[in-house]
């Protein structure tokens, strides 16, 4: 099984999961996804030949994930100096 990100949703009832791992993209229908994806959520997902056919919510990833981007934006915040000089 990969892990997949769940980018995003497209017009065309589609969804475009990121398997960086393969360095590769696929869009899925959307009514094949787990119940609950949105965009964001990670996945295991199996490949045979050049079809996904299975997925699984990877709530462990998704929950990391979620909270370094937490994280980071409380660490932007943080900061309040700026290095530009002001008018």
């Amino acid at each position: 099984m990969y892990p997949a990100y769940l980018d995003r949703f497209t017009d065309n009832e589609k969804a475009l999961l990121l398997v960086e791992e393969l360095q590769k993209e696929y869009h899925v229908d959307i009514s094949a996804l787990p119940t609950g994806s949105t965009a964001g959520t990670w996945l295991l997902v199996e490949i045979h030949g050049d079809e996904l056919t299975s997925f699984q919510v990877d709530e462990g990833k998704t929950a990391e994930m979620k909270q370094e981007v937490v994280d980071r934006m409380q660490r932007l915040k943080s900061k309040k100096t700026s290095r530009f000089k002001r008018p």
